[in-house]
């Protein structure tokens, strides 16, 4: 009798050490609410593998305005965002030094120009002084000549000897060259008194233009809207200092819009011109596409820009602001036939390696490991682990712990 309590005793701690090995074997389970909400049903659907993206609104065409002169900033006549038209001026600059030698250009200017008149002036009495000689060596010319004829007929007459009209003849010829020389002297001097006047003028045109670019400079203190357009980038401060060739702003053209994002580097061997993509503002939905690719990663990151799809029916320009920011959806294929769960929060705890499968009967969950594929902002391609009409718990795993089964507590 007396051991036979101890056998007893023993027994049943022997039994208590077996239930307790059981237990620390057997899968852990762990009672929680759970709600319809957090199950959901895997299914077989179309597929489709988009990037959700943030494409922010700027014009396909910007220009910069940069300072043709320098100087320092006397007055900021806009700011960022003012609608600007062609020749609309956006800041006035001063410049002492640029102004000093505009005023020297002029003085010297106005003393060439009072020169080249005065000797203007002088070629023009020299030109008429040799018209004038040209004139009377012409009548020179006919004078001899018509004495000459004289001298002819009085020999014929009887009245000279031949000796004396051979005389008259010497002297008609001597003459007659002499005077042609003469003439072709003063043409030869007025020739160079065109060339002269003409190179004069050439000259007061040169300076002209000359005191028109150093005008030029003076009006370039004043930097104007190249084109129409939104202002942006105008950084600058009264009395701050510009050098010439220095971006002051820029201005975008509204004539046309693109958006430009930045996509994760995961995407960039995905990411080709021509991918479609869609956007949604106030209820309508636009169609994108990507035209250009910046293939530099930065922080992780490249930049891609999109274009409107050229659809006569789709219009939207007046609806988007410079800088507004669109969510886009980049698609990255066309849709498939595929496994798919719902997105949940369960990834976060799992990294979709594994998922708690249901099981209505017991109303219990318990781990099942499961192999995730391509992911878009509702579904997760299931590629392996999971049948379709399975139920599975895609909230999140936070309370259950280590738990590999859970039981429904109601």
């Amino acid at each position: 009798m007396k051991y036979r309590m101890y056998i007893i005793a023993g027994a049943i701690l022997v039994g208590l050490m077996v239930y307790a090995v059981v237990l620390q074997l057997g899968p852990r389970t762990l009672k929680v609410e759970i709600t319809d909400e957090q199950v959901a049903e895997v299914t077989e659907g179309d597929f489709m593998e988009y990037i959700d993206v943030n494409g922010v609104v700027s014009p396909a065409k910007t220009m910069r305005v940069n300072a043709q002169e320098g100087g320092t900033v006397e007055r900021i006549c806009c700011h960022n965002g003012d609608l600007l038209q062609r020749g609309d001026t956006i800041l006035v600059l001063s410049n002492p030094k640029v102004m000093e030698e505009m005023a020297a250009e002029r003085q010297s200017y106005e003393l060439q120009q009072m020169q080249h008149r005065q000797q203007l002036i002088e070629m023009h009495q020299k030109s008429i002084t040799l018209r004038s000689q040209a004139l009377q060596a012409e009548f020179e010319l006919k004078k001899i000549g018509k004495d000459f004829e004289l001298a002819e007929e009085e020999a014929r007459m009887g009245i000279k000897s031949q000796a004396q009209l051979e005389v008259a003849r010497d002297e008609y010829e001597y003459n007659r060259r002499r005077t042609l020389l003469n003439l072709e002297s003063l043409h030869q001097d007025s020739v160079l008194n065109v060339l002269g006047r003409q190179l004069i003028q050439q000259q007061m045109a040169m300076e002209a233009r000359k005191l028109e670019n150093s005008n030029r400079r003076r009006a370039a203190l004043a930097i104007l809207a190249p084109v129409d357009g939104q202002i942006s980038s105008l950084n600058t401060t009264i009395g701050a200092q510009v050098t010439a060739g220095e971006q002051v702003g820029e201005i975008g053209v509204l004539t046309n819009y693109i958006l430009k994002a930045r996509l994760n580097e995961y995407y960039i061997d995905r990411i080709q011109p021509g991918l479609p993509s869609t956007a949604v503002l106030k209820g309508r939905r636009y169609g994108f596409e990507v035209s250009r690719i910046t293939p530099q990663v930065q922080e992780h990151s490249f930049a891609v820009e999109l274009r409107p799809t050229p659809d006569p029916a789709q219009r939207g320009g007046e609806e988007w602001r410079l800088g507004q920011t669109l969510h886009l959806q980049i698609e990255l294929g066309k849709p498939e036939r595929r496994l798919v769960i719902p997105r949940g929060s369960f990834y976060a705890q799992t990294s979709g390696q594994w998922i708690m499968l249901v099981d209505e009967k017991e109303r219990s969950a318990r781990r099942v490991p499961i192999k995730l594929g391509r992911q878009n902002t509702e579904y997760y391609e299931v590629i392996d682990g999971l049948h379709a009409g399975d139920r599975v718990l895609v909230s999140g795993y936070e309370a259950f712990g280590d738990a590999e089964v859970v039981k429904w507590s109601k």
